[in-house]
């Protein structure tokens, strides 16, 4: 048995308290809305959004949109025309999402149901208020009483990092309610439900096809549905379709059933980096998370009936996450890079509750009536303090603005360039090749020569060459791409640009 004495069952909540939470996923789904922005702008959100435009047109990758007069006879770079969020194939003249499919395979479906805007605003919305009422429910199987787990909940919903990733199309918040499913069905299976067990193994599944690396969750899953090689066979037998479809997906577009559209990310991980990025994943976490919830976990120590395989699994989940991208170049260089982390941190959450839990059990008990829904207040009011106070000064709520930046740009490109257009830019290659048939040409990896080239090409076939740049990008890129380029239209901090061509 994992736990011969487990604690009695945690009181049902009550009607009212019921109603609350409700009202308060309602209110926050509309809080997520409002801020919210599902543009196809940069990298991460055009590359997940045109991958998902396959799906829908039923096609795993791309041609490569080239003119004729500027294939060179085959001597030319696709690199020149590669939006953000793809890579050349072997064949050149195609185009592979670099991104996983988990994502996309969200969009896809909901884009063909409600359109792309709505579509994607019930995803992540969606995602966002599963993920908290899953943590919920995950301290609820832990026999946590209701005000401590709505305490998690709310711990989750208020941190800024959840609020960076849910309010703009981002993977993070998808990938933490998957991983957040596969543990409250793994503690559902430890209590002897089998169907459980194969719940928790696809949950897992559709985590790793979100995200790759949240497959480092499996032991920690293991551990959480108990010592019983029934259950662990379920559970594999529940992830075995999704990694047969990232077999088969992998296998087709980049040539092997274990490599990804990430290339060889090898050489940036390193043992170097874990001192500074430990340090600043502790920083951020205590600043904007209760701090408390970093020390929480050890009063669980000091209570005999708490050093059970449920406080093993959650240290094993967040452990093994945080552990993982502690290693990794970019993780200590600014705060929202603990969206990497974002799926371990309901785990360490929910160690924070059963160690104040612990506390009840132990000085806590000269209170019994009051000391869980006081220490549940003070984490709520913590939690909702520290992002009311962070997320205005992380510029969270400007999200929306700056995307709208790329709106704008393509609305603006589609109505004032010519639809034959060649289109020099480099952020909004991605966006540009969602919601447009320009060619997009990518300032950023053409050299001088090849840009005279191609300009020559376009002069001789009346071909347009175009630009759209965000200002911070235009020395740049007139520096490497020069001529007599005009200003044709303004939008934003977007300028819209022609080059005059001379035969």
């Amino acid at each position: 048995m994992s736990n011969p004495n487990p604690p009695a069952p945690a009181p049902r909540p009550s009607r009212r308290l019921v109603w609350l939470g409700c009202l308060a996923l309602a209110l926050y789904a509309w809080f997520l809305a409002h801020h919210g922005t599902v543009v196809a702008g940069g990298a991460d959100s055009s590359g997940y959004f045109n991958s998902a435009k396959l799906f829908t047109e039923g096609r795993l990758a791309t041609p490569l949109r080239v003119p004729p007069e500027f294939l060179d006879g085959g001597n030319f770079e696709p690199l020149h025309f590669l939006p953000l969020g793809f890579m050349p194939a072997a064949d050149r003249s195609i185009l592979n999402p670099t991104y996983p499919t988990g994502l996309p395979l969200h969009l896809a479906p909901a884009a063909e149901l409600l359109g792309w805007e709505y579509g994607a605003h019930v995803v992540f919305i969606g995602a966002a208020l599963g993920a908290v009422w899953l943590t919920y429910l995950s301290a609820r199987s832990l026999g946590l009483t209701p005000v401590l787990a709505g305490a998690g909940a709310i711990m989750l919903g208020a941190f800024p990092v959840f609020l960076f990733t849910a309010v703009q199309p981002l993977s993070d918040t998808l990938a933490t309610a998957w991983a957040l499913a596969a543990i409250y069905s793994g503690l559902r299976a430890a209590e002897g439900r089998n169907g459980w067990a194969v719940t928790s193994g696809a949950a897992l599944a559709f985590a790793v096809l979100v995200r790759p690396s949240n497959l480092l969750l499996a032991p920690a899953l293991l551990v959480l549905i108990g010592w019983d090689w029934r259950r662990w066979f379920r559970f594999g037998l529940g992830g075995v379709p999704g990694a047969a479809w990232q077999a088969f997906y992998n296998q087709h577009l980049y040539g092997h059933a274990l490599r990804s559209g990430y290339g060889n990310i090898s050489e940036s991980f390193g043992i170097h980096f874990a001192g500074p990025t430990t340090l600043h994943f502790a920083k951020w976490l205590a600043m904007l998370l209760p701090s408390v919830v970093l020390v929480l976990p050890l009063a669980t120590l000091t209570q005999r009936g708490f050093r059970r395989r449920e406080l093993l699994g959650l240290a094993l989940a967040f452990g093994a996450i945080a552990g993982c991208y502690a290693f990794y170049e970019v993780s200590h260089e600014v705060w929202w890079c603990l969206r990497f982390i974002l799926p371990g941190v309901p785990a360490l959450v929910l160690a924070a509750l059963l160690g104040v839990e612990a506390l009840a059990r132990g000085p806590g008990q000269r209170w019994p009536v009051t000391f869980r829904p006081i220490a549940a207040g003070a984490l709520a009011l913590w939690a909702v303090g520290a992002s009311w106070y962070w997320s205005p000064r992380l510029s969270i709520y400007l999200m929306r603005h700056y995307e709208q930046a790329y709106a704008d740009g393509v609305i603006a490109a589609k109505q004032q360039l010519p639809t034959n257009a060649a289109v020099l830019c480099e952020a909004f290659s991605g966006a540009l090749y969602f919601s447009t048939e320009f060619t997009v040409m990518r300032w950023d990896q053409i050299n001088t020569d090849a840009f005279k080239r191609y300009s020559a090409a376009a002069a001789r076939t009346g071909r347009p060459v175009c630009a759209v740049l965000f200002d911070s990008e235009q020395e740049d890129a007139f520096r490497r791409c020069a001529g007599e380029w005009t200003r044709i239209g303004t939008v934003r901090n977007v300028g819209l640009w022609q080059l005059a061509l001379r035969p």
